[in-house]
């Protein structure tokens, strides 16, 4: 005979499977016949960047792109100019 164990562990996982079921059912509702949610909150934030560029990113709304922006510097292949132990070494493409 089966070890009467196992037969809880069987429970939980019946538990969590219809939990996240329910998760699911209640995101729907939730969610309702917009299924482009997602869609419509990457327009969104894609307006607001365009915004922002527009702007050259002055105002405050635009802080948030900071530390973007430094990456994307970084990653263009422009030379960047670095003094360490008074050497100066560049990095990047000529």
């Amino acid at each position: 005979m089966a070890e009467p164990h196992h037969h809880r562990t069987v429970g939980y996982s019946m538990i969590a499977v219809a939990a996240s079921l329910a998760l699911i059912g209640i995101l729907h509702l939730a969610i309702g016949q917009n299924v482009l949610t997602g869609d419509d909150i990457q327009r969104a934030k894609t307006a607001e960047f365009e915004q922002c560029k527009e702007t050259n990113f002055a105002g405050d709304e635009c802080r948030k792109y900071d530390d973007r922006l430094v990456v994307d510097q970084l990653d263009s292949g422009n030379k960047i100019s670095t003094e360490m132990d008074n050497d100066v070494t560049s990095s990047g493409t000529e």
